[in-house]
């Protein structure tokens, strides 16, 4: 081997034995200051209660928000940034004490639209849990809890700002909480909600009697019509928190926490669990449980790493952060490994939170959580603000935590996506302290920030008209037209067949041998003379 294909070949050796020690970075540049999408404190105008303000005409007033909460979030084809959570406003008590409101916004071309609340979900302080996506029919959908029921509704992407243009709420759960929803590239909608199940007395549920169950239904119709309702935990336990991502070869993933039902407060925490689909949510896999010694799990949360292979990361009750991946496409997983250089926030009093996961275009997996940096110093779990954290997942490393927001405020259910391959968008909402807020000045609020990666751009699906499917309708058979033969003059009709060459064919070949005799005699010297040259 040549020296120089022997000093490439060990510069290459060298790069490959330092690569994996090198951890992964987060790309581009920081994050924008985070702008607060909710609506502000209502300016003390707007409230005629108060004996200092001075009342605007009735006309002129506008709804005083409250709490804002537990956001979801869609990118649309353009790049726009859709964004819904749950609010509302306190109405007399004659009225009903208050309205649950599904809240929208939108920020395109680098401006946000005004707020609005495009369906009213209840009356009386449900919380509107909701999940949002965007399909190939072109229309933005969301899954959503109102009152006790889960309910689904779409809009045109385009056109979502105004509550017309949502379609009327139809039913697809009964007695849930929390939701999660997916759709495929075929615009397959694929729902999931934790709901109640009433305990069957041949199979008792001691741990956790009345609990939730993890419900799954689909729709190829864009929500008019869904599947017969599949029980996919049926646990002896609470079963919560579902995530769901649909890989390039339209298989569903999804997990969720199992061992605590949150809303009836019963059964504890103990592991989290994974299943897939390989023929678009029609049967499952069995389930795979992710556990970790003398702890228990929550707050699973699940990505999709670059050739369909899922990861899945959570908490435990200690703060403790894991992670296991698989590099066949879930088939098996990797042991629990810790996640380097985070702490878990404290969860003492609450248990909402979740992390969330996103992929970029060169297949890194963007975490979002809550917690702090290893290195922070002095922190006293549940009275040092939190810091809403982000890590990247570059296939065999993790990136070391980059701080997205830090202040008094103590941030919650934050929600990742990309756009266009290469650019971050995070959603969350803060509490004035951890857990609680006791004022109406300290209401829960919606905040967004995004960044730049260092990631190729990739284009988004396109959008097509979803269809019913209809039975084909036979056309006519058409008769094939009947040849009518065209008369040949006499003298062509009678002439003699032809028995040799034509004339032209005859012509043609002594011509082209005549013109070709120059040519063959130059190729011939040409080729005499190197002859004796050498």
């Amino acid at each position: 081997m040549k020296r120089p294909l022997l000093y490439l070949a060990g510069l290459l050796l060298v790069a490959i034995l330092a690569w994996p020690l090198t951890p992964a970075t987060a790309q581009g540049g920081g994050w924008t200051t985070p702008f607060e999408v909710s609506p502000p404190t209502p300016d003390s105008l707007n409230d005629p209660a108060r004996p200092t303000a001075t009342p605007l005409p009735i006309n002129m007033r506008q709804p005083s928000y409250g709490a804002s909460w537990f956001p979801s979030m869609a990118i649309g084809p353009d790049g726009s940034v859709h964004v819904t959570w749950y609010s509302g406003f306190v109405t007399p008590g004659e009225q009903g004490g208050s309205t649950d409101l599904l809240m929208y916004r939108e920020l395109r071309d680098g401006a946000w639209t005004p707020v609005n609340n495009v369906a009213v979900a209840a009356s009386g302080g449900y919380t509107v849990r909701n999940s949002m996506v965007m399909s190939r029919d072109g229309r933005l959908h969301v899954l959503y809890r109102s009152g006790t029921g889960i309910r689904h509704m779409s809009a045109p992407w385009d056109r979502a700002w105004t509550a017309a243009s949502w379609s009327e709420p139809d039913s697809v759960g009964n007695n849930g909480y929390y939701v999660a929803l997916g759709v495929d590239q075929q615009a397959r909608l694929h729902a999931f909600w934790s709901q109640g199940v009433a305990d069957d007395p041949a199979r008792p549920r001691p741990e956790c009697p009345g609990c939730a169950n993890l419900f799954y239904r689909y729709s190829d119709s864009g929500g008019a019509i869904w599947s017969e309702p599949t029980n996919l935990s049926g646990s002896p336990y609470g079963d919560n928190r579902p995530q769901v991502k649909i890989d390039s070869r339209d298989r569903v993933h999804v997990v969720w926490d199992q061992g605590q039902d949150w809303y009836t407060g019963r059964g504890q925490p103990r592991q989290g669990v994974y299943r897939r689909s390989d023929d678009r949510g029609e049967t499952w896999r069995a389930p795979v449980y992710f556990t970790v010694p003398d702890d228990a799990v929550q707050q699973t949360t699940l990505g999709m790493a670059g050739g369909d292979n899922p990861i899945a990361v959570y908490r435990t009750l200690r703060g403790r952060v894991y992670f296991q991946f698989s590099r066949n496409g879930g088939d098996s997983w990797t042991p629990p490994e810790p996640v380097p250089g985070v702490i878990a926030r404290d969860t003492t009093g609450n248990a909402l939170d979740q992390y969330s996961m996103a992929t970029d275009g060169s297949g890194n997996v963007h975490l979002l959580m809550v917690g702090y940096p290893a290195a922070t110093p002095n922190v006293i779990p549940g009275t040092t603000p939190s810091m809403l954290l982000h890590l990247v997942w570059n296939g065999s490393r993790w990136s070391i935590p980059e701080i997205v927001s830090a202040n008094e405020l103590f941030p919650e259910w934050p929600v990742i996506a990309v756009s266009n391959g290469n650019r971050l968008h995070a959603v969350w909402y803060t509490r004035r302290a951890d857990g609680r807020a006791t004022v109406e000045d300290e209401k829960y609020r919606v905040w967004y920030s995004s960044r730049q990666l260092d990631a190729p751009e990739t284009a988004p699906l396109p959008l097509f008209t979803a269809t019913p499917t209809a039975a084909p309708t036979e056309a006519p058979t058409a008769l094939p037209p009947t040849p009518v033969p065209t008369p040949l003059p006499d003298e062509v009709a009678q002439a003699p067949a032809i028995t040799s060459k034509p004339r032209w064919e005859v012509s043609a070949l002594s011509i082209i041998g005549i013109a070709l005799l120059p040519s063959l005699g130059i190729i011939a010297g040409v080729y005499a003379l190197r002859r004796r040259r050498r």
